[in-house]
Order: C-alpha cells, then sequence, then structure tokens
C-alpha cells in the first residue's frame, strides 16, 4: 500500500503504565522505562516530536545504512536506496517509522521481501508483524527533487560557465530529505556509501573513497563504512570542484570551490588557519582528530555560515572576498573554521541526546574558538573582537521580548531550529567564556578533556558535561546551572566609591536584574582603576572581584588611590551590563581618547552607544559626542564600533518623527563626518574599507550620491580604495535606493563586467531597493505567490532589499499584501521561507507599526515559531524606536 494520512502508530499502553497522557501534536508522553511498552500516534505532521524520538530510541538498540544514491546533471530529481541494518531492542509490538520527507517511495522490503507500506510525504509507517525477531535488513528504494532552498540536497546551476554542484545541508532535521532513515541524533550510525554521478565530478563525504570505476560518461564511487555518527553530520557534496591540498601533521587536507571562484580563494589563509587549530584543539582536548581526513568545501546560496559535517565541512561562499581582505573578515574566516573544527570533538565525536543541548554543541564551539585565535594565531585583538561581536549579540539577545534561558525543553525539530539564536550561540559562549575564571583554566580544559574521553563515539545530556567540570574542580555546580542555564535575563552592575584625601574609603558592587527577570548571579569580575598621568588616563590597578546577591563590599579596594574611572567589567570577565557611576562617566566624556587601553575604550564607546539604543541618552546627543570626539580613534575595533553606531543612528533618524530641519542636519552632518573620515584614514587600511561601508549606508545627498557615481565610474580616485566588485554592487544598489542619475544602466554596465551568481543576486537587490511601488508590487509577487520560480537565495536578496528605513511610505502601501499572505506563510513547513517573509516586516516607529503587529501576535492563531519570534522581535523593535522618538524632542 501507498497511502497518506494520520497513522496510528501504537496499539496499547504497557500494563506498566497506569495512564497515557496526550501532548501537542498528536502523541502520547513517553515514559523512560525501557520496560514500558508504549502507545504513541505519531502526528500526520512534518518534524520530530521528542516524545516521540524516546519511543523509538527504546526500540531500536543499534542501526548502521548501507546507501546508494544516483545523481545527474540534468534531472530535477536524484533516486537511491537506503538499506537499514537495525537492531531492535526487542521484538516490535508496534509499528515502526523512518523519516523521509518530501520524496517518493517506489519500494520497501524487510529482509528481501516486498511489504506493504504507508507514506505521507513525511514519514514512512510499517507495520510491527513484519519485524518478528530483533535483527532485520530494511531496504527502501526511493527519489526526491532536488532541493533550491539550501536544505536536503541543494543543486547550483553556476550562471558563469553552466556547471552543476551539489551540496547537503541537513541540521537539525533535513538529512531524511536525502536518505529515508532514523533522523535523531542519538540514534548514532556507520554509513557504507556509493554514488553514481557524472564522470568529471567529485564526490566528497565523511570518508575519502577507497575506489572509483568509470562506466562511459559516469562514474561510480565507493566509500567504505565510516565511524558512527549522527545523520545530521553526514553528508554528500558533489561537482567538479577545484581542489588544493595539504596536510595537517599526517592529516589529509583538502579545499574546494566552484571553478569560476577559484581565482578569489586564498588557500594559504585557509590551510594555515586550519593547521593552527588543529595543533591548538589537539592539545588542549588530549585526544587526537578521530575522522581520519579533513576537507573544507566552499558552496554558494548556503543558509547558514558554515557546517560541522563530519570531515567534509561546508562554508558559506561569503568567506571568499573579491577583493583584500580586512583584518576582521580574515579574523572571521579563522574564527569559523575554528568553529567547525572544535565540532568535530564536541558535536560530531560526543554528541547531544536531543536538541535540548543545541545551545552547549553551539557556545562550547563558539568559545572554543576564540580561545583556540587567542592562543594560537597571528590576530592579537580576539577577544575584543568577540566582545564587539558574539557578546553584544548575545545581550541584545538578552534583552529581547523573545529570550529564553539558555537550556530549556525543545518539544521538536521546528522548536529546534527557531532556537539558532543569540542566547544559542553568544549567549551560551560568553557563559562558557567567563566559566574558566569561575573554576580555574586548567580545571576547566581537564573537565572537557576527560568528558570527550569518556562520551567519544556517544550521546550524552548537559549533566554529563557539568559532572566532568565540577568533577575537574572539586565544586558543585548546581548552583552555577541554576543560576546561568535556566533562568533567562541580563544583570547589570555599577560600582559606587567614596574617597578621602585620595584614597577609596569604601566601594560597592550593585547588581540589579530586569523586572521580568529578577533573579541575581554569582560570577567573578575585574575592577579596573583608571588615573591621568602624563596626558594619559592609565590603568593603574585591578582587583578580581567574585560577587554575588544586590550588593558586594569589595574590602580589597580600600586605601587604593582614588579613581577617576572604575570599570566594573575590566577585561571583559563577566557576562554583565555596566553602569558607569557618575563621576566616571563625566571623565569618560573629558578623556575618551587619552584612555590608553583600546580594549577599555571600546567597552566605553559601546556604553554610549547601550545609552542611546536603550533610549537614555537622546540621538543628538549620541551622534555630537560622536562626530566630536571619533575623528582621533586609531583602533580599528573601536573604529568598527563607532561606525556602525553613526550608521545605526542614521537609520533611526529616517523612521523618528522629530522636526524636519533637525533631522536633516543631524542626517547631513553624519554624511560629511563619514565622507571626511573616508577621506582622512589611511590608504589601503582596513579604517578606509570601513568607513567606506559605512559611507554607502549615509550618503543622501546630491553632493554624496554625485561622489558615490563618481568612484564608480573611476571618474574619482581615493588613494588606497581598490572597489572590488561587492564593493562596487554597494554603489549601484545605493544609485538605486536614490533613483540617482543612470540607476538602470548602473546594474546593466556592472552585470555586463560580472555575471557571476554573486552579482546576479546583487542585481535583484539593486532593483528591489528602488522607492517605486511597480518595483515593491512585482517583488513582492515573487516572493509570495511565484516563491517556486526562484532559489531561496534570490527571495533573500529582494525580501532584504525591499523595505529599506528611508521607505517608509512604500512598506505602508505594501502591507496589506504582506499581511493578507500571513496565513499561507504560517502554515509552511519550510522554516528557511519563513524566515525571509518575516523580513518584510522592516522598523516601523510609530504606532501603527506597533498595533499590526499586535493583531497578528494577539489573533489567537496558532503560530509557527520561527515566525513568531522574528515578529516579537520587531514589534519590541518599533516600541523602543518610539521611545527613543519620546526623548528626540
Amino acid at each position: 500500500m501507498n497511502k497518506t494520512g494520520k497513522i496510528a502508530v501504537g496499539l496499547i499502553c504497557g500494563a506498566m503504565l497506569s495512564a497515557c497522557g496526550q501532548e501537542s501534536g498528536g502523541q502520547l508522553a513517553a515514559k523512560s522505562s525501557p520496560a514500558a511498552q508504549l502507545a504513541i500516534a505519531r502526528a500526520d505532521t512534518p518534524g520530530l516530536f521528542e516524545t516521540y524520538a524516546k519511543l523509538r530510541k527504546q526500540q531500536i538498540a543499534t542501526v548502521d545504512y548501507t546507501l546508494s544514491v544516483e545523481i545527474d546533471k540534468s534531472e530535477n530529481q536524484f533516486s537511491g536506496q537506503s538499506v537499514l541494518h537495525t537492531t531492535f531492542n526487542h521484538a516490535l509490538k508496534q509499528p515502526l517509522t523512518i523519516d523521509f520527507t518530501g520524496g517518493t517511495v517506489d519500494s520497501v522490503k524487510v529482509d528481501g521481501n516486498p511489504v506493504p507500506f504507508e507514506y505521507n510525504k513525511h514519514f514512512i509507517t510499517l507495520a510491527a508483524e513484519h519485524f518478528r525477531g530483533t535483527e532485520h535488513e530494511i531496504a527502501v528504494k526511493y527519489r526526491h527533487d532536488y532541493s533550491s532552498n539550501g536544505s536536503g540536497l541543494h543543486r547550483f546551476e553556476d550562471p558563469e560557465d553552466g556547471e552543476i554542484y551539489m551540496y547537503t545541508d541537513f541540521q537539525p532535521y533535513d538529512a531524511n530529505r536525502l536518505f529515508p532513515h532514523f533522523d535523531q541524533p542519538n540514534l548514532k550510525a556507520r554509513y557504507t556509501l556509493n554514488v553514481t554521478a557524472p564522470k568529471d565530478w567529485m564526490i566528497v563525504s565523511s570518508v575519502r573513497e577507497n575506489r572509483v570505476e568509470s562506466d562511459g560518461t559516469v562514474s561510480h564511487w565507493h566509500f567504505p563504512q565510516s565511524k558512527k555518527f549522527s545523520s545530521y553530520i553526514f553528508s554528500l557534496h558533489a561537482g567538479p570542484f577545484h581542489v588544493w591540498e595539504d596536510d595537517a601533521d599526517g592529516i589529509p587536507l583538502r579545499l574546494m570551490a566552484r571553478q569560476s571562484l577559484a581565482q578569489y580563494v586564498k588557500p594559504e589563509d585557509w590551510f594555515t588557519f586550519t593547521k593552527q587549530s588543529f595543533a591548538f584543539f589537539q592539545s588542549y582536548f588530549e585526544v587526537d582528530y578521530p575522522f581520519v581526513k579533513y576537507d573544507q568545501v566552499i558552496v554558494p546560496d548556503f543558509n547558514a555560515g558554515a557546517m560541522e559535517n563530519v570531515a567534509a565541512v561546508t562554508f558559506n561562499e561569503a568567506y571568499v572576498s573579491r577583493g583584500e581582505k580586512t583584518q576582521a573578515q580574515r579574523m572571521r574566516l579563522a574564527n569559523v573554521i575554528a568553529h567547525e573544527m572544535a565540532h568535530m570533538w564536541f558535536g560530531d565525536l560526543v554528541t547531544m541526546n536531543w536538541w535540548d543541548d543545541l545551545w552547549l554543541n553551539e557556545s562550547f564551539a563558539t568559545y572554543m574558538a576564540n580561545l583556540s585565535l587567542a592562543e594560537n594565531s597571528e590576530f592579537n585583538n580576539v577577544w575584543e573582537n568577540f566582545y564587539l561581536g558574539t557578546k553584544q549579540w548575545a545581550y541584545r539577545s538578552d534583552q529581547l521580548p523573545t529570550t529564553h534561558a539558555i537550556q530549556l525543553p525543545v518539544k521538536n525539530t521546528d522548536e529546534a531550529f527557531a532556537n539558532f539564536d543569540g542566547i544559542t550561540y553568544g549567549k551560551g559562549g560568553s557563559i562558557l567564556k567567563q566559566l574558566p575564571y569561575y573554576l580555574g583554566k586548567e580545571a576547566f580544559r581537564i573537565g572537557v578533556s576527560s568528558y570527550l574521553k569518556e562520551f567519544s563515539y556517544k550521546n550524552t545530556t548537559l549533566d554529563d558535561f557539568m559532572g566532568h567540570l565540577g568533577q575537574a574542580a572539586d565544586k558543585d555546580l548546581s548552583q552555577w546551572q541554576q543560576q546561568w542555564l535556566y533562568q533567562p535575563g541580563l544583570n547589570t552592575i555599577a560600582a559606587s566609591f567614596k574617597c578621602e584625601q585620595g584614597k577609596i574609603t569604601s566601594l560597592t558592587l550593585t547588581q540589579s536584574a530586569p523586572e521580568e527577570y529578577p533573579d541575581v548571579r554569582e560570577q567573578r569580575t575585574q575592577l579596573g582603576f583608571y588615573n591621568m598621568e602624563s596626558g594619559s588616563m592609565v590603568l593603574n590597578k585591578t582587583i578580581p572581584v567574585l560577587y554575588s546577591g544586590e550588593k558586594t563590599e569589595v574590602t580589597d579596594a580600600v586605601g587604593s588611590i582614588c579613581p577617576q574611572i572604575v570599570n566594573p567589567n575590566e577585561g571583559d570577565w563577566a557576562f554583565v551590563k555596566v553602569n558607569l557611576d557618575a563621576v566616571s562617566m563625566e571623565n569618560m566624556s573629558k578623556h575618551i581618547n587619552d584612555i590608553d587601553k583600546p580594549f577599555t575604550r571600546l567597552m566605553l564607546w559601546q556604553s554610549l552607544y547601550d545609552s542611546f539604543y536603550d533610549a537614555k541618552l537622546p540621538i543628538d546627543q549620541y551622534v555630537g559626542f560622536v562626530l566630536n570626539n571619533a575623528g582621533d580613534e586609531r583602533d580599528i575595533s573601536v573604529i568598527r564600533l563607532v561606525s556602525r553606531g553613526l550608521g545605526n543612528a542614521y537609520s533611526y533618524l529616517n523612521q523618528i518623527v522629530m522636526n524636519d530641519s533637525k533631522r536633516n542636519e543631524l542626517q547631513l552632518a553624519i554624511e560629511h563626518f563619514v565622507w571626511n573620515q573616508l577621506q582622512l584614514a589611511d590608504a589601503g587600511s582596513d579604517a578606509q574599507k570601513t568607513w567606506f561601508g559605512t559611507f554607502v549606508g549615509v550618503a543622501h545627498t546630491d553632493n554624496a550620491l554625485a561622489n558615490a557615481k563618481q568612484l564608480l565610474l573611476g571618474e574619482m580616485v581615493l588613494d588606497g580604495l581598490k572597489l572590488d566588485p561587492d564593493m562596487r554592487w554597494e554603489l549601484v544598489a545605493l544609485q538605486n535606493q536614490h533613483l540617482y542619475g543612470d540607476y538602470e544602466k548602473a546594474i546593466e554596465r556592472e552585470l555586463a563586467k560580472d555575471n557571476s551568481d554573486r552579482s546576479q543576486l546583487n542585481a535583484i537587490a539593486s532593483e528591489a531597493i528602488r522607492p517605486q511601488q511597480e518595483v515593491k508590487t512585482k517583488w513582492l509577487e515573487n516572493i509570495l505567490v511565484n516563491r517556486e520560480q526562484f532559489k531561496l537565495a534570490e527571495l533573500k536578496y529582494a525580501a532584504s532589499a525591499l523595505f529599506p528605513t528611508d521607505q517608509g511610505k512604500q512598506f505602508n502601501a505594501s502591507v496589506d499584501r504582506i499581511v493578507a499572505a500571513f496565513d499561507e506563510i504560517n502554515s509552511s513547513d519550510a522554516p528557511e521561507f519563513v524566515g525571509t517573509y518575516a523580513r518584510l516586516f522592516p522598523l516601523s516607529c510609530n504606532e501603527a507599526g506597533v498595533q499590526r503587529l499586535n493583531e497578528i501576535l494577539e489573533s489567537g492563531k496558532s503560530l509557527n515559531p520561527l515566525l513568531e519570534k522574528a515578529l516579537k522581535n520587531r514589534r519590541y523593535g518599533n516600541r523602543r524606536c518610539l521611545e527613543m522618538a519620546a526623548i528626540a524632542n
């Protein structure tokens, strides 16, 4: 049989259970007892619920897969056979389901015999009667369309040379779009793969092939059995890749990219960062790299930054610059290489049991990547970069209405997808960063090492990890876990002090919490005392402090020289927001450029921006302070922060209701300052490139737009500023945003020079950004109605460009059409597209924008978790913008 419909999976609750609890999604609560025989009806819905995953884990003792896949250049589908070599814990008394989303099932055999099956486009169901013993071989022949949205097996055709490339991306629940299997992380397996593909292609997976047989126009690739790991980190990449090879102390390395991009790849950087990461991690973990070889594949249309597939990591092509990288861009590349490599041990070798520990998987890799760079790379400002990027992401996320505990229940794979956020990566990584200060750095390292050694090739829970850390440090971490991992919210600290005769007589740290999350916590921080000496504001003393509760008296400070500035989080030890005391704030405002430590200047500039962002400092005062002080800054991290802050302020000015002449004056002042900084920056410097990016974001007058056009046409040259193709597209988009000059021909000229996929995406964005209603209507219909005719990447570029902050009128004219599509999008089972739709709701700094989202969010409808989260955050942003406006006038 080949039927669609709801399948009843399970018959009777076992005698050991007194009741069966009903769960959302048509599921019954699974109990932990392996002897219990449960009745669970698997809902006819996409995704996988944890309760059903628990049942299947009780059913299945072990599984391995033999996979045969046939891929082709010209067809829309691939075909294959998945053989599941399965050992059950006991003879089945309930039906078995095999995950397989969106394909066609041609046949199913059990132990070589054809059997009837039911398939509802989400999973295959087989009756228990086909599994009399405990060891069985299930063979499924199937077909599936190639993906155009970056999930499953994605197919890409290069517009420059017509070559076809394919790659897989599976986390958290898309591996079953490649082959039918049990797609949950705690059913680890070994994989034996053979692939039939065009003769000139390379095939890449978790192991190296052991033979390739040619047969006319195709080749048959045979891969030996892999080690045991979860299916979401299995991979299959294919195409005529350009390949570079190297070696990391006996570990074979390969780097791959499509042929038309190869000229821009700098393999020396990739291999250098890879070797440095291997050297650090193998020493730190005291566990040899477990997967023999290491491939890194740079792929187009990728939905994330990178993905830790076992020994075959995929990277977004955004990490390939078509010009010279800045130091920050090179560090970002090194960081993502180290992040994915850390997963080879933490995530791939040892894997979470279920997606509630996703945060630990990602947070650990985030922290370890930065630690690796700080201790074994050429970069000397790693933790400043972490503070500027990852930590600010975490702070922002923890103040949103959608913040959540780091550790929280995840009932299904849809929720797991929605939890890829600033808490999962940023806050978790920041908490792990401060943990070595709490436990001791070596105790932390020993705990990590012993954890990896004990649980290699197994699945674990958070308690396993924390238990090893606590044992290594001889410390009970239960209270720490409760405070930091199970309670959301961002605390704030402030230092208050008194001095007599030039000496501190008392110093108190006060800790506060937001009303909705009132918990205060314990952690270590470091106080930094600054005073003017010989024309510089220098750090003359640091005091480590373990603080807890609402108030902590710092007796070690008594008798110290009275400081002019107290930094309560010197060196960024703690995860906490800082309020400067009045004395420190006054001296900071007078001496920001006299502070000799760049990291401290960075933190104080960030504190100033936070005051503006939190609607405590009026926007004109913030902009005025920046324009009066930022011109003397030379540290690139601070320049990046300041330039970003000015760009954000310019965008908010487009939205905040205020006197037009005041708005125009502020925006003109920002534009003039940024253009001046661009001209004054050292030729070819990172600062020059940073100010260029900000200039493109704030240019709006005829003079500025004329300068931009002349730069694009080569009629104006700034010494050292080399416009790569992507920088040129920024200027083209700027022309189109303001309908300046020959904006339509600008797109045509640029495409004639560069017809790459990246340029075609930029051309879409450059058209979509035009403030013309016919253009908005066209691209809205493409996104909402005609989306099957486009790749997801094309829709993302269009949606992101459609409504910049200076085009509120165009959004207001389009909003009814956007809202009308809500129900259809809300019911979509494509999370990537749901995220794209959410981009159509831009910042709306007015009551109507808030009310519009209220009506959606308070309608009583069951909302897609990803969409609900995005709209709640947008509503919060609109409300905060209104608060900015309230103090701006």
